[in-house]
C-alpha cells in the first residue's frame, strides 16, 4: 500500500491539489477522473517523486510503482526500449504477457499503431526489476481498439498490486474500477463503485445542494418580508401619531413604546437574516448547454457508398456498401487497421476510392471530424478557424464557451492549445455549421468526462444523421446508435 497525506501543491499562488490524502491498496482499481487541467498528471508526479510537494507526506511503503505515460515513447527499435539491463529472456516474457510476442524485436516503434504502443510501454514496466507492485496508469485506453480493450482489462483484474488508472472512458471504468476519485478544483473526492454509481452520487449532491439553496433562498425571502413589515409598522405609528389629540403626552408614550417594540423585532430579524449563510446556487456550476443545428426529413438520403473500396499496394483494405437516410446514427466498426478513418476520409472527400462511388442527397451539407483534430487551419487565430462557418462572433463566443473555451484561447493559433482544446475547437465548427451529416473519427478520444457528456447531450438534440468511427462504447449508447457497417468481415 502506499498513501498520500495532506498533499499541497500550488503553481504560482494557484493551488493545484490542496490539502489531498488518498491510499491505495493490494487489488484496488481506483480511476482518478477530473476535467483536463484539473490537476492529475501533476498528482501522478508526485506519487512518482518526479515532483515535491509543497507541503504533506508520500509513504510508498516498500512499494515499487510502473508508470505507463499517455504519450508512448516512438524512438528505436522494439528491443532498444528495454534497455541492456533487461534480459532478454525477462523482454520477451513481457511481450508475451502484453500480447505482441509475434511482433519481430527489430521492428521500430514508429510503426507500431497506437494500441501497439501503449501495449509495448506497459511491457516494458513490467520488464523491470524488482517487479512493479502498484501501476499508475494514464490513459491507456486512448489508442485501444475493441480487442485491445478486452485485454487490457483481463490484464488489470489479474494485476495483483494496486492500480491508479486516469481514464475518460466511462464504460472501461465501469468494468475495472474498484472506487472512484474525482480531483476537481485542488479537492479530492473518493467515491466507492464504478462510474455509474459515482453518477447517481453526484445526482444526490445536487439535488441536496439545490434543496438547501432553495430553502435558504426561501428563508431569506421570508426575513426580509418580515423586516419590511416591521418598517411599514413602524412608519404607520409615526404617521397615525401625528394626528390631533388632546392627550399628546399619552400619544408620545404609546409611540415610543411601539416604536422600540417594532424596531427592536427589525434588529432582531436582520440579526437572523445577516446570520444566514449565503448557499451558492449550483445550477450556477453547470455550464452553458451545447447545441447542434441540422434538420433532414426522415426519408431523405444523405448518402450512398457504391461498391466503394480503396487499394493499398494492390490489396483492398477497405470496402463498404450503404446508403443512410434522414436521421439516421451508424457505427463504423472494426479493429485497429480495418480502414474505418479510410472510409471516412472517403466520405468526407479527403481521399479517393478506388473503386466505387460516394453519392451525396441533393442540398446535404457534412462536416467531418477528424481522429487527429487535422482540420484546423494553424495559419489562423482559432477565432478565426470559426469564423469560416459565418457565424455571429456572438454565436462564436457562446459555443465555444460552451465547450470551455475562453476568449483568450480563441486568440490563439491550434498549434498553441492542448490536443484536448484542439479537439473541442473542432467541434466548435460542428456546432456552428449547419450540417445534414456528421461524420466523426474517433470523436471522444482527447475528450475529458464532463466535455463528452456536453457533447452527447447536443448529439441527443441533433435532427440530423450520423456515421461515428469510435471505441467509446457508453458513447455510443448515449447518442443512440441505431445500425452497425463492420468492416471486420471479409469481402469480395
Amino acid at each position: 500500500m502506499f498513501a498520500l497525506q495532506h498533499i499541497h501543491k500550488s503553481y504560482r499562488d494557484k493551488p493545484v491539489l490542496d490539502n489531498v490524502s488518498l491510499s491505495v491498496c493490494a487489488g484496488e482499481v481506483i480511476a482518478l477522473i477530473g476535467e483536463n487541467g484539473a490537476g492529475k498528471t501533476t498528482l501522478l508526479n508526485v506519487i512518482l517523486g518526479n515532483l515535491k510537494p509543497d507541503s504533506g507526506t508520500v509513504a510508498l511503503h516498500h512499494e515499487i510503482v510502473g508508470y505507463v505515460p499517455q504519450e508512448a515513447e516512438a524512438v528505436g527499435t522494439i528491443q532498444d526500449g528495454f534497455g541492456e539491463s533487461v534480459e532478454e529472456w525477462k523482454a520477451d516474457y513481457a511481450l508475451s504477457l502484453t500480447g505482441l510476442q509475434n511482433i519481430p524485436k527489430t521492428r521500430n516503434v514508429s510503426n507500431l499503431s497506437g494500441g501497439q504502443k501503449t501495449r509495448l510501454a506497459l511491457a516494458k514496466v513490467l520488464a523491470t526489476e524488482p517487479e512493479p507492485t502498484v501501476l499508475l496508469l494514464d490513459e491507456p485506453t486512448n489508442n485501444l481498439d475493441a480487442n485491445g480493450l478486452a485485454w487490457l482489462e483481463q490484464f488489470m483484474r489479474g494485476f495483483a498490486g494496486g492500480i491508479v488508472l486516469v481514464s475518460h472512458d466511462r464504460n472501461f471504468i465501469n468494468k475495472v474500477a474498484t472506487s472512484i476519485v474525482e480531483l476537481d478544483k485542488g479537492r479530492l473526492r473518493q467515491y466507492g463503485g464504478n462510474y455509474d454509481f459515482y453518477k447517481q452520487q453526484k445526482e444526490v449532491e445536487y439535488q441536496t445542494e439545490l434543496a438547501k439553496y432553495e430553502s435558504n433562498v426561501e428563508e431569506r425571502k421570508r426575513l426580509e418580508k418580515a423586516i419590511k413589515a416591521q418598517s411599514d409598522k413602524t412608519q404607520r405609528i409615526h404617521k397615525n401619531m401625528k394626528r390631533p389629540d388632546k392627550d399628546k403626552a399619552q400619544r408620545d408614550y404609546f409611540k415610543n413604546r411601539l416604536t422600540v417594540k417594532f424596531g427592536q423585532n427589525a434588529k432582531m430579524l436582520q440579526g437572523r437574516l445577516e446570520q444566514l449563510d449565503e448557499v451558492k446556487n449550483p445550477e450556477f456550476s453547470k455550464d452553458y448547454a451545447v447545441t447542434l443545428s441540422g434538420d433532414v426529413p426522415s426519408t431523405k438520403l444523405i448518402v450512398r457508398a457504391e461498391r466503394v473500396a480503396k487499394k493499398y499496394e494492390g490489396k483492398i483494405l477497405v470496402y463498404a456498401d450503404f446508403e443512410i437516410r434522414g436521421t439516421e446514427r451508424v457505427l463504423v466498426q472494426g479493429v485497429n487497421g480495418s480502414g474505418k478513418t479510410t472510409l471516412l476520409k472517403m466520405l468526407a472527400n479527403l481521399i479517393n476510392p478506388t473503386n466505387g462511388e460516394v453519392i451525396f442527397g441533393q442540398n446535404i451539407k457534412y462536416g467531418y471530424f477528424s481522429q487527429d483534430v487535422s482540420g484546423l487551419d494553424d495559419g489562423l487565430t482559432n477565432f478565426e478557424n470559426l469564423a469560416i462557418t459565418d457565424a455571429h462572433s456572438t454565436t462564436i463566443y457562446r459555443e465555444a464557451r460552451s465547450l470551455g473555451l475562453d476568449e483568450n484561447e480563441l486568440k490563439k493559433k491550434p498549434g498553441e492549445l492542448s490536443r484536448g482544446q484542439q479537439a473541442k475547437l473542432s467541434f466548435a465548427k460542428l456546432l456552428l455549421a449547419q450540417n445534414q451529416l456528421l461524420i466523426l473519427d474517433e470523436p471522444t478520444n482527447h475528450l475529458d468526462i464532463p466535455t463528452r457528456e456536453k457533447i452527447e447531450m447536443a448529439l441527443q438534440n441533433y435532427k440530423g444523421s450520423m456515421l461515428v468511427a469510435s471505441h467509446d462504447k457508453y458513447f455510443c449508447r448515449q447518442i443512440g446508435i441505431q445500425s452497425t457497417i463492420n468492416l471486420d468481415k471479409e469481402e469480395e
